[in-house]
């Protein structure tokens, strides 16, 4: 079973309605700039029978205390001190600033998970400085032109309109530490050290983190698959989850 606690603090974790199943690997879900980990939860249930899944709010975010952190190494050691409370080394699937720490994770603490899911991120993630001065001086705007930003063209508006106002629910202080740890992000000179599975995603639509982010990670991640997912953008879990659920099976498979 998946720890609901850090340190004897409960901590936000969703996982679906399916029971654990030693045979089957574990699959830990972790969100980008101002989520949480129930976003994950359509992915989640259609990866049923093929994982383990379970989705972690961040420190500050959902439902896990804060504070939250302007440096991905600070989340970095949040989530190792996490995992080595746990049962067996997991894949971890990562969005966006979440695969950052995923890349932190087999950069920093390769012995605590088994593999890797890229989504919707890249090795630099550089942050338009409008944005981190908007979130500083126009919380709301620019909560706006980022849930514009995150999905494709195609996605419903309704569902568009759900994410930002679970975007609008983040602290402010916590989303503007968030991408500040985007903008201070960079292992492009790192990947080849990396020795684990790997999987990249990228949806065709990606605004924020465009295909060039994860071809360059495919490229240069020994071994490394590169799956892209027709009208998704930032936000596959939430736009295209059976075409996602879908990839990470296969690569399961391939394992």
């Amino acid at each position: 079973m998946w720890p609901s606690t850090w340190r004897g603090e409960a901590i936000g974790l969703v996982t679906p309605d399916a029971e654990f199943d030693s045979n089957l690997p574990d699959l830990l879900c972790v969100h980008g700039s101002g989520g949480r980990g129930a976003e994950f939860l359509p992915l989640l249930e259609r990866l049923r029978g093929a994982a383990n899944g379970a989705a972690i709010d961040l420190p500050g975010h959902g439902d896990t205390p804060g504070p939250g952190r302007d440096q991905v190494q600070g989340y970095v050691d949040w989530l190792a001190a996490y995992l080595e409370q746990g049962h067996s080394r997991p894949l971890l699937l990562g969005n966006s600033l979440g695969g950052a720490i995923a890349l932190g994770m087999a950069l920093e603490r390769p012995e605590l998970v088994s593999g890797l899911v890229l989504w919707g991120t890249g090795a630099r993630l550089r942050v338009l400085p409008k944005i981190l001065e908007g979130l500083a001086s126009g919380f709301g705007p620019t909560v706006e032109f980022l849930a514009q930003m995150a999905y494709a063209e195609v996605t419903d508006p309704a569902r568009k309109e759900r994410g930002r106002r679970a975007m609008a629910q983040s602290a402010p202080e916590v989303l503007l530490g968030d991408y500040t740890a985007c903008d201070r992000f960079d292992v492009m000179q790192r990947l080849g050290e990396i020795d684990l599975p790997c999987l990249v995603v990228c949806g065709d639509g990606d605004k924020l983190t465009p295909l060039k982010y994860s071809q360059y990670l495919a490229e240069h991640i020994k071994g490394a698959r590169l799956a892209i997912i027709p009208g998704a953008g930032h936000l596959i879990h939430e736009e295209q989850p059976q075409a996602g659920a879908e990839a990470i099976s296969g690569f399961l498979a391939a394992l």
